[in-house]
């Protein structure tokens, strides 16, 4: 497995985080769009045990405190998470990477696991161990929602690369009908709704 930024690249970036993401432009095209769509899928409610894995500087995680929801919350940058408790000092913080250690006040059950722009740092199958492992701990009836840096099929990953040129970056992006077919393979249920030309959402059930 490869790790394409460690921590400290991610602490450099928080101070600017929320001014890089608001640029309408390849990767972030749709950001806002897609963290909203995270919120619908999910069916946000008073209540209800939300874990974000990946919360950076805390966008996707204000919207489900609007929800009233509970917030329980992971990332491997403390310089985000700073950012994050200064928006929600409410909410449940833990330093935690995806591939470590996973806290032992996270042994529990979620009505639904939610994550923004964190998985295309990883490969295919390591997405689909990650993802089997995470529906183990929803409640019944629970999903993981998804959004991400996403395109419908290889051919329109290539065409946003060609038109790019230089300023390309090779991730693990995700493609739409390569994963969905992939999730289908290992039982799960998925519903993928298009953002913009680079965005996507993702809902998982078991």
């Amino acid at each position: 497995m490869t790790v394409l930024f460690p921590p400290s690249e991610f602490d450099a970036w928080a101070e600017t985080y929320d001014q890089t993401v608001t640029v309408d432009d390849f990767p972030f095209d749709g950001y806002e769009c897609a963290l909203d769509t995270v919120v619908t899928l999910a069916d946000a409610r008073p209540g209800m045990n939300v874990l974000d894995l990946g919360t950076g500087t805390g966008n996707l995680l204000l919207r489900f405190a609007k929800e009233g929801c509970d917030l329980w919350c992971t990332d491997f940058s403390e310089a985000m998470l700073a950012k994050a408790r200064a928006k929600l000092p409410q909410a449940h913080f833990f330093l935690a990477d995806l591939h470590g250690d996973w806290p032992a006040e996270l042994n529990r059950k979620f009505d639904c696991i939610v994550s923004a722009y964190v998985f295309h740092h990883f490969e295919l199958d390591e997405k689909i161990r990650l993802i089997k492992m995470l529906a183990e701990r929803l409640t019944p009836g629970g999903g993981l929602v998804i959004a991400d840096i996403s395109f419908l099929d290889a051919g329109a990953l290539e065409t946003v690369k060609r038109s790019l040129g230089e300023q390309w970056e090779d991730e693990y992006y995700w493609i739409a009908d390569e994963a969905i077919s992939a999730l289908e393979q290992v039982g799960l249920k998925v519903e993928y709704v298009p953002v913009s030309f680079c965005a996507g959402a993702y809902k998982i059930s078991v």
